[in-house]
Parts: C-alpha cells; sequence; structure tokens
C-alpha cells in the first residue's frame, strides 16, 4: 500500500509537480489555508482547507486532519507552521513529520543565530549583524528582516543613510534587522535530503537563473564545490529529514551559504525530477557508503497559468 503523504503550502508552486510525478508513487492530500489556490491539475478530493498558522487551534486542527486521513508523513511547506510542528506531533502520534529537529528549525528561522553558528562551527559564512551595529557595517550590503522568507524585504543598501530609511519603512525594530556582507557570485538552492538519525544520503545543487521571490528558472548543476560545502555544513549541523541552503558560488569556487530554510523548498519538485526521493530517504536506516547522485543538467521552467471558470 502506498504511503499517505500530506503537503501543507498546497498552493505552493511546485505542487502541481509534484503531484505528476509521484501520484502513481504516492497518496497524496494537498492542504492550504485556501484550498481554491491550489492547482486544478490536483483532483478536488485531494485538497483540503487548513487555518492559517497563527490562528488559534491550527495544531489541533491540523492533527486532528491527519489522523481522519491517515496520513503517514506530514510534509510542511510554509516557514510559519515549523514552530507548531511539536503541537501537531503530540495531536497526531501516529503521522511522522518531514522537518529537523526543533533545535534546528528554531537556529534556522532566526537568520542572525544561523549565520553566526555555522562562523562558531568553522563553516565559512558571510558577516552579519543586526541594524543595531549600522554605525560599524561596511556598505554596500544586504539587509533583510531577521526572520522571513521567499526573499521579501531584502534590499541592497548603498550607505547608512539608505539603513536609516529601510528601519523606518519596514517598521521594525533595529534588532530584527540584519545586515550582511553583500555577496557577489552564482545563487544556487540547495535540496539536502538525510533519514530519521541525520545520516545525509543526497544533495541537489540547484543553479537559480531567474528568481522572483521563488524560484522560476533554474537547473541541476552537480558543482563540486557546492557539493562539498553543502556537505560540510551537513557534517557539522547533522538535521534530520530534508532542507534547504540558499548559497553563493563565489569567484567560481568558494561556496558562501546565506541561508538556511529547515523545510522543503518549491524547487523540491526539480530534486524529484532529478532522481531523489526524500520520503524513502527519510525512512532509511544507515548511512550510505556515497551519496545518491541526482541527474545533472534537470531544468526547470515555470510560467503563468490562466484558469477561467
Amino acid at each position: 500500500m502506498a504511503l499517505k503523504l500530506m503537503f501543507t503550502g498546497g498552493g505552493g508552486a511546485g505542487n502541481e509537480a509534484i503531484y505528476r510525478q509521484w501520484r502513481d508513487r504516492y497518496d497524496m492530500t494537498f492542504a492550504d489555508a485556501d484550498s481554491s489556490a491550489i492547482d486544478p491539475l490536483i483532483p478536488e478530493d485531494r485538497r483540503c482547507e487548513i487555518p492559517l498558522a497563527n490562528a488559534p487551534g491550527y495544531s489541533e486542527a491540523l492533527g486532528v486532519l491527519c489522523c481522519e486521513h491517515k496520513i503517514d508523513l506530514l510534509i510542511p511547506g510554509v516557514d510559519e507552521e515549523l514552530p507548531h510542528m511539536p503541537a501537531v506531533a503530540d495531536a497526531a502520534p501516529e503521522t511522522d513529520i518531514l522537518v529537523p529537529e526543533n533545535t534546528f528549525v528554531a537556529q534556522s528561522m532566526d537568520k542572525l543565530e544561523s549565520a553566526h553558528a555555522l562562523q562558531r562551527l568553522g563553516v565559512a559564512a558571510p558577516i552579519t549583524a543586526t541594524m543595531a551595529e549600522v554605525e560599524d557595517f561596511t556598505f554596500p550590503c544586504f539587509a533583510k528582516p531577521r526572520q522571513g522568507r521567499g526573499s521579501r524585504g531584502v534590499r541592497v543598501l548603498e550607505n547608512r543613510e539608505e539603513a536609516e530609511a529601510y528601519r523606518v519603512l519596514s517598521g521594525f525594530p533595529a534588532r530584527d534587522i540584519l545586515l550582511q556582507e553583500l555577496l557577489q557570485g552564482q545563487e544556487f538552492t540547495v535540496m539536502m535530503a538525510a533519514d530519521r538519525t541525520g545520516n545525509l544520503h543526497a544533495i541537489v545543487p540547484v543553479e537559480v537563473d531567474i528568481k522572483r521571490g521563488i524560484t522560476i528558472r533554474a537547473r541541476v548543476v552537480m558543482n563540486k564545490d557546492v557539493l562539498a560545502g553543502c556537505r560540510a555544513i551537513h557534517d557539522v549541523l547533522k538535521p534530520s529529514g530534508c532542507y534547504n541552503i540558499q548559497l553563493m558560488l563565489m569567484d567560481g569556487r568558494r561556496a558562501m551559504p546565506f541561508e538556511i530554510n529547515p523545510r522543503v523548498s518549491t524547487t523540491f519538485c526539480l530534486g524529484i525530477a532529478a532522481g531523489i526521493d526524500p520520503v524513502n530517504i527519510y525512512y532509511l536506516s544507515r548511512a550510505p557508503e556515497q551519496l545518491l547522485t541526482a541527474q545533472d543538467g534537470i531544468e526547470l521552467n515555470r510560467h503563468w497559468k490562466n484558469v477561467i471558470h
């Protein structure tokens, strides 16, 4: 019998591709706070509605839904949901959740702590500080919220005057705004697939061509420097499950991570197309002799689709 999976953030860009590729392998349900946002390719009986993550009773409602559908594995795809996963696990004890440990989630969602943790562990990471330390920071630099997703609020600041304007317009206190070293190079978004005990089985580096909040056009590039850099990050952090590393390949050879997302990303579907199955990997029980190799050169192109009722 096929495993029963539930994806949250069901209206996300990659889910119709996940459904197309896996509909003969897994029994899938897609959940979203707005079920009408879920791609119509996904059958109506495979869609369901859940509360927003910040709504009262969110954890209990999602847990009940998992129990009703007899879900084997829940795959959360929205950052705001991740802190609620322990409560969801309590509400649905028979359902596994494809998300790393709570400590890793909390550290990764705090972008300042994430960068500093990598530096403490001897992994190269960009110079990162809060807006409270603006007087000592070098410009130009990146600015972004200390917590957030999808490139929301990310700007390049040229000087302290622009930094002050960013602070005022953002409405955030200085301690919740990050300044980060301006990285120049080729951006990669990387799928990391480990089992339940943290043994790494696969790395899928995706070279980003066009990005507008989410990746629009990209391809799998099995770059040895990206692979080595991501392997080094996993070896010091050792999270379980599936997560995503965003990095810049600088000078064509130096991988510099600028963000870690403790969940599946919208390019999860491209990892599947490249031959990697993070669900199967999650249930493996021993470390591999060598990592699985994703198919090099597989491309993703996203297009608008007009649905008229």
